[in-house]
């Protein structure tokens, strides 16, 4: 199970991904809820607890680079 810090830090790393890319960190956050068909519809906050930060940053640097999941 991840710790409080762990997950404060995955969530820390995903938005400012996604703020990087959306320029709106207020929109990053409330991202943090958005089910992801990618993902089977798990949000980012869901994978994040799982300890699949890095699956979803990847994802979300699919996205800059012109990609789709």
């Amino acid at each position: 199970m991840m710790t409080d810090v762990e997950m404060a830090d995955g969530k820390s790393r995903v938005i400012a991904a996604v703020e990087a890319i959306s320029g709106d960190r207020d929109k990053a956050v409330a991202w943090l809820q958005e089910p992801i068909a990618t993902f089977g519809g798990k949000t980012p906050l869901e994978l994040v607890a799982e300890g699949r930060t890095d699956d979803l940053l990847g994802y979300i640097q699919s996205f800059e680079s012109g990609y789709v999941g």
